[in-house]
């Protein structure tokens, strides 16, 4: 299953919103990465088509 990856708090904020905004919830994962930072893996449960499109426009969010 595919993730969204916030590796901030902003970024964190900036998805859940998005996701929210479109009626999604999603499951926020956690975890270090191998350099010791948190990263935070967002999950949504909706079709590979919105998932795509959503991490595309995400992806544009955050750059």
């Amino acid at each position: 299953m595919e993730y969204f990856l916030a590796v901030s708090d902003k970024q964190l904020g900036l998805c859940l919103r998005m996701l929210y905004a479109e009626g999604i919830r999603a499951i926020v994962e956690t975890v270090r990465n191998s350099k010791g930072k948190i990263e935070f893996h967002i999950k949504a449960n909706t079709d590979e088509a919105l998932l795509r499109d959503l991490i595309e426009r995400y992806n544009i969010l955050i750059s």
